[in-house]
């Protein structure tokens, strides 16, 4: 009798839900050209046996509330047995080629929040941004954007219509080491500076604790404003060791720094060699920075050639690596509504990086294949 009792006890018992959170089957969404209703499938995380509702919102991320999609809320059933819902989203479209952005969807259940990161990628760029063994690339044209301007340092010397070497310790006004107390003299010796099989090689070396390097600019010869730069580089690493691709305002001979206005397009301190930074400096009532930063999940910028873009605008600057965006800068200053010319270097020592230890191994090269602007 006490078994039966049992047996009958259990089968009365209701089955509930046992739900872990929401995840999105593919978190990734195309842009067109033009304005069109898409959605994003939902699916629970966890057991579901009976049907339930959940509402949802959308938050910005890279992307932005009507330049990019449309925000709207609603609710969705998912159905015990296909625990999959479709959320509609209204993508904004338009004719300017652009990286990954993205945004966020919140589903809301129970009281409690789940977010999901969902990228959109323009329906240009699926076929565009490439892996291969040496690393990322980029392409010469974009459907929606002209190629106005690019090097591939193909020559076999420097194009010095286009660059110029900076020379020695930065000494200025009894001020050394280019502001930031950095080590290094900069020379044009194909020890520090040279092109070979279609690369820019910047090379620091270790002369007895006497460090030389390079660094090269475009300042009065080429400068731009606004567009989309591609710089596709492999970067040295070591304690101590700086590199920079980077960018000042063409009017730094008349107004000075910061007022001038600077734009670093990839900054990397060596003895955290996964981790590139974008920044602007300015001036308004007093010196401003804006800086963010991207970490690889696997190995370091060392390893392989990495692609670092910037999309520059009337109101916005972005950063990406890797068809990836890290941040993005609203400008509400004239500072950035001029324009800017190039600088590379590979700096030894200052302010940020320290001085090299004995872990640091010389020499350390920066590898450029290519600066490409398009607008």
């Amino acid at each position: 009798m006490i078994s039966m009792l049992f047996i009958f006890s259990n089968c009365g018992k209701d089955e509930t839900n046992d739900i872990t959170g929401f995840v999105a089957e593919i978190p990734l969404i195309t842009e067109s050209n033009s304005t069109g209703l898409q959605s994003i499938n939902v699916k629970v995380n966890g057991n579901l046996v009976n049907d339930i509702s959940a509402s949802y919102k959308f938050l910005e991320g890279t992307a932005r509330f009507t330049d990019d999609l449309i925000s709207t809320t609603g609710e969705v059933t998912l159905k015990a047995g296909t625990p999959t819902a479709s959320v509609p989203i209204e993508i904004v479209g338009d004719s300017f080629f652009e990286l990954t952005e993205s945004f966020v969807l919140v589903m809301e259940f129970e009281g409690k929040s789940y977010p999901i990161n969902i990228e959109i990628k323009d329906d240009d760029e699926l076929g565009n941004i490439q892996e291969s063994e040496d690393g990322f690339t980029t392409p010469v044209a974009y459907p929606s954007m002209q190629l106005v301007w690019n090097d591939e340092f193909g020559d076999a010397s420097l194009n010095t219509s286009v660059w110029t070497h900076e020379l020695g310790n930065g000494c200025n006004v009894g001020i050394c080491g280019w502001g930031n107390n950095e080590l290094e003299s900069y020379t044009s010796d194909p020890s520090n500076i040279k092109l070979e099989n279609g690369f820019l090689k910047i090379t620091a070396q270790n002369n007895a604790g006497s460090y030389t390097s390079a660094r090269i600019k475009t300042q009065s010869k080429k400068n731009f404003q606004y567009g989309r730069i591609d710089v596709r580089a492999k970067l040295p690493k070591g304690k101590g060791i700086w590199p920079a691709i980077w960018m000042l305002g063409e009017n730094i001979t008349s107004v000075n720094w910061p007022t001038c206005g600077e734009i670093d397009i990839m900054e990397l301190v060596g003895h955290r060699a996964a981790t590139s930074h974008g920044t602007v400096h300015f001036s308004n009532d007093g010196y401003k920075s804006s800086t963010g930063s991207t970490t690889l999940l696997d190995g370091d910028f060392s390893d392989k050639f990495h692609v670092f873009s910037l999309v520059w605008d009337r109101s916005t600057i972005t950063w990406y690596v890797d068809n990836k965006s890290f941040k993005t800068f609203n400008s509400t200053t004239a500072t950035f509504e001029k324009p800017f010319f190039f600088l590379f270097n590979v700096a030894v020592g200052g302010n940020w990086p320290g001085s090299p230890d004995a872990s640091t191994v010389f020499p350390q090269e920066m590898q450029v294949d290519y600066v490409r602007v398009f607008k």
